[in-house]
């Protein structure tokens, strides 16, 4: 018996370092008296499972995660997305231009929460359930590990990396402006992501645990 979780993929923004005016510069580099305070908007989407049927056990194929080939009787497939807008502001001043971000929307969301189940196992069958309760548990743990991020990636986003009104960034053109505030978001949320990556990594492996599966086994006979 076997079942298995897959870690999930991240999407972001890319964007390359942009070349900037000297420290000298930077120091004197100030914003519009008017301009207002960095708001960051963060959306957290759960997600919701989807429960597929179609699946043969050799078509899901095996896995040796403790040590042996075992056969997966199911899955939990997962597609996290982490995507980012921004709204930044761009000042004249002397040779150089100040930038500055303004307000980001940033949505953290798993597009993709699909539980595979063999189809050697009929919905309403104890091992159909076994498998799905199994596989919900992977479910579980996904969306709650995920829910604490809103905060980490407003503290993240309002640490001193992100160009504000109040510390606005110096470059060269209004060209590289939004290469140098995206930059600066990936450099930002990175850390948040992988620590993510992490948390999800060792809270599954719980689940997938020998003791768990050994529990689930022995609610059936017909495996």
């Amino acid at each position: 018996m076997r079942w298995c979780y897959l870690v999930p993929a991240f999407l972001l923004a890319t964007a390359g370092f942009a070349a900037t005016a000297d420290d000298a510069s930077a120091a004197g580099c100030r914003a519009p008296r008017n301009s207002s305070d960095f708001e960051v908007r963060v959306d957290i989407d759960t997600g919701r499972p989807i429960v597929y049927n179609q699946l043969s056990k050799s078509e899901l194929g095996t896995s040796n995660l403790h040590g042996r080939n075992h056969q997966i009787l199911g899955n939990t497939q997962s597609g996290l997305e982490l995507r980012w807008s921004i709204n930044y502001q761009v000042s004249n001043w002397r040779n150089v231009y100040c930038v500055w971000a303004a307000s980001a929307d940033v949505k953290l969301s798993y597009q993709q929460l699909d539980i595979n189940i063999a189809r050697e196992y009929l919905p309403g069958s104890c091992e159909y359930e076994a498998v799905l309760d199994h596989e919900n548990e992977h479910v579980e743990v996904a969306q709650r590990v995920m829910r604490p991020y809103a905060r980490q990636i407003q503290q993240a986003l309002t640490s001193l990396d992100i160009p504000t009104a109040r510390a606005a960034a110096v470059v060269n053109s209004p060209e590289d402006a939004r290469t140098e505030i995206e930059a600066a978001f990936q450099r930002t949320l990175q850390p948040v992501r992988d620590q993510l990556v992490r948390a999800l990594k060792q809270q599954q492996s719980y689940v997938d645990s020998p003791e768990n599966y050994r529990r689930t086994a022995q609610r059936c006979q017909n495996w």
